[in-house]
């Protein structure tokens, strides 16, 4: 387990499926994932069946549980995907399922400690995300945890009836550990 300041991120288990479909169809949550359509439990089990026997360096992904650190309450998801060995970099993915834990620092917080993994831990050299440009919210907390925008992919995302700009962002090995170098014990516990 990895600790935070507010957040523990810890392996996701099979026994997450309820506390991840009690927010997971709602529109709030779904509305930045890219998709609003709905997902069966059984779908969603069948992800986190794969999800929860990743190995990071065998299958280039991991998704970890983030929870409340005080309350063992699970939150939402965290996540390093498309891991190139040969690139050493990764795509960022978060979720903070419950609308009402939002805008809390949670998802800043699982956010660093989910960088501190992917450069301390697995040796990366860049973390990289897209976001939709009207998701704001998340662009702060990126830009807290220290991601930097890249790029824009112009109207590449139809969400809401309408296309989006998707926004790229990034942060490097070198960039992240000014603040945070090795031996830097950002995430234990």
């Amino acid at each position: 387990m990895y600790c935070g300041e507010h957040v523990r991120l810890r392996a996701l288990e099979m026994s997450d499926l309820d506390n991840i479909m009690k927010h997971w169809n709602t529109y709030e949550m779904r509305r930045f994932l890219g998709s609003t359509l709905p997902m069966s439990e059984r779908a969603e089990k069948e992800w986190l069946e794969k999800a929860t026997t990743q190995d990071a360096r065998k299958d280039g992904s991991i998704v970890l549980a983030i929870e409340d650190k005080k309350t063992q309450e699970f939150l939402g998801t965290a996540s390093l995907f498309d891991i190139s060995s040969h690139s050493r970099r990764a795509e960022f993915g978060i979720a903070i399922h419950d609308p009402e834990k939002m805008s809390k620092g949670y998802g800043t917080d699982a956010t660093r400690l989910t960088l501190w993994i992917g450069f301390h831990q697995l040796g990366l050299n860049s973390i990289y995300l897209y976001t939709l440009s009207f998701n704001e919210r998340a662009q702060r907390a990126y830009e807290k945890a220290g991601f930097k925008r890249g790029g824009i992919f112009r109207k590449s995302m139809f969400a809401e009836g309408d296309f989006h700009d998707m926004i790229i962002m990034d942060i490097l090995r070198d960039e992240f550990f000014e603040k945070y170098p090795p031996g830097t014990p950002i995430a234990k516990g």
